[in-house]
């Protein structure tokens, strides 16, 4: 026996306006009423505008009756783009890198100005000294043992 269909969010909102959150873009105001729905496809007409968009249904979150509208949550952002709805993408404009440009400008023989960095010679650290010398004094140590025990087995 199949289970029972679990009824759409939409089904809540009848014949009242409605918003969208997030609001979709490219398709003010942000006030809607419900039109025909299929089992895919559910169309929305813009109540100022007249303007009729099909959504799908996975597009559609949850709806929320505050004491003055109805909003119904959208699962991402929507943008309208053509008569048809596309989740919103942020476009993103690569920019030429400050080498191309400055490249002709290097090779004309004159200096960057940018102030030279010099690493301090790791040398005269106190404990770069104290290390030297324990490991030149364990050094000394190994060779007088091996002294030691070659003329004590003679």
């Amino acid at each position: 026996m199949p289970a029972p269909l679990v009824p759409s969010p939409l089904d809540y909102v009848g014949r009242r306006r409605f918003a969208f959150y997030p609001p979709i873009a490219h398709s003010e105001p942000n006030e809607w009423l419900l039109g025909i729905g299929e089992r895919a496809e559910v169309q929305v007409v813009n109540a100022k505008t007249g303007t009729e968009i099909w959504l799908s249904r996975q597009y559609i979150g949850a709806v929320t009756e505050t004491s003055t509208s109805l909003v119904v949550g959208l699962t991402q952002p929507l943008d309208v783009r053509g008569g048809s709805v596309e989740p919103r993408v942020k476009q993103v404009i690569e920019l030429p890198s400050c080498a191309q440009k400055a490249g002709p400008k290097l090779r004309s023989g004159k200096r960057a100005s940018v102030v030279e960095i010099r690493l301090q010679s790791r040398g005269k650290s106190p404990l770069n000294r104290i290390l030297i010398t324990a490991c030149a004094g364990a050094i000394v140590l190994a060779l007088l043992a091996a002294l030691v025990t070659a003329t004590i087995r003679f």
